[in-house]
């Protein structure tokens, strides 16, 4: 690659010098002369080429200006690029190396630029530092010309799709069904759009309802649900006995629980009660709201 454009550099620290991996020069880097966004550096292969990862070389001690938190984009232009990576560096010396997104829906795209863009230092308002980057994937002619051909055909359904976007949010019916008909493109999936029909056209909420429960009974959201993070939800434990009956543990603290998960029994042993330390050894029945003394 070479260096195809920068938003700026400090004396002597000129974008050129990522080219090669000097780690005992701390003269060999890129240097912005600011913290001010945008700063940026972008680089332009060859030819278009599938860009799988990204590897940055560092000084051999820490540096305050290594970058903490950085993204990078691809695109066949410097103007039109997606997001590969959002990211950040360790400060260190180690060399790190980053998997850059190249495929969409199963589909590799290639791209000619690449546009590294810090966003924080490590070091509060210091300036940013690159000191060497070094960019592998696939130049294989025949696949990049058939990713080429996607690309190109994905890009167009997608500038269609943003269009009857539009035209079904202006409530430009007319337009919206004559462009879906000629290009045959499917805004987005039959779910969503008969949810679109019963909720926005219609203003049926029941139907909504029954809707968004069969498409729940049949596993439509399993997989988001999966990426979920589990939240616990918690209830009080309720005795059976009376507020002041004594078959149960006092108030304490420091003391040690534990649960049996195949019987559904609570065990506590232990804790302060803010006098002494107590010995007693107590289970708790979940089905039924029973305290047990068992010692």
């Amino acid at each position: 690659y070479s260096i195809h454009k920068c938003s700026s550099y400090t004396g002597s620290y000129l974008p050129e010098n990522i080219l090669v991996d000097k780690p005992g020069d701390q003269y060999s880097r890129w240097s912005s002369d600011s913290n001010y966004p945008p700063q940026f550096l972008i680089l332009k292969l060859e030819r278009p080429a599938i860009v799988q990862t990204i590897t940055f070389g560092k000084y051999e001690k820490t540096h305050v200006c290594n970058m903490k938190k950085f993204k990078i984009y691809g695109g066949l232009t410097d103007e039109h690029m997606l997001e590969l990576l959002d990211s950040g560096l360790k400060n260190d010396h180690l060399t790190e190396t980053f998997t850059l997104k190249h495929s969409i829906n199963g589909n590799q795209f290639p791209s000619r630029y690449i546009k590294i863009v810090p966003i924080q230092s490590w070091g509060p308002s210091f300036n940013f530092s690159i000191w060497h980057v070094e960019l592998r994937g696939n130049e294989d002619r025949d696949l990049v010309m058939s990713s080429l051909r996607w690309f190109s055909t994905y890009r167009e359904k997608e500038a269609i799709r943003l269009c009857l976007k539009h035209f079904r949010q202006k409530n430009y019916s007319e337009a919206f069904e004559s462009l879906q008909k000629r290009t045959k493109v499917q805004l987005e999936d039959a779910l969503l759009t008969k949810l679109h029909s019963l909720l926005v056209q219609k203003g049926d909420f029941a139907a909504c309802e029954e809707l968004l429960e069969k498409a729940a009974n049949e596993g439509v959201f399993n997989e988001y649900l999966k990426n979920e993070e589990y939240r616990p939800k918690w209830t009080p434990i309720l005795c059976t006995d009376k507020p002041e009956g004594k078959n149960r543990p006092g108030m304490r603290g420091g003391h040690q629980m534990c649960i049996d998960v195949q019987t559904e029994t609570l065990y506590l042993f232990g804790g302060w009660d803010g006098v002494q330390d107590l010995a007693d050894l107590w289970s708790y029945q979940t089905s039924t709201g029973v305290w047990t003394c068992l010692s």
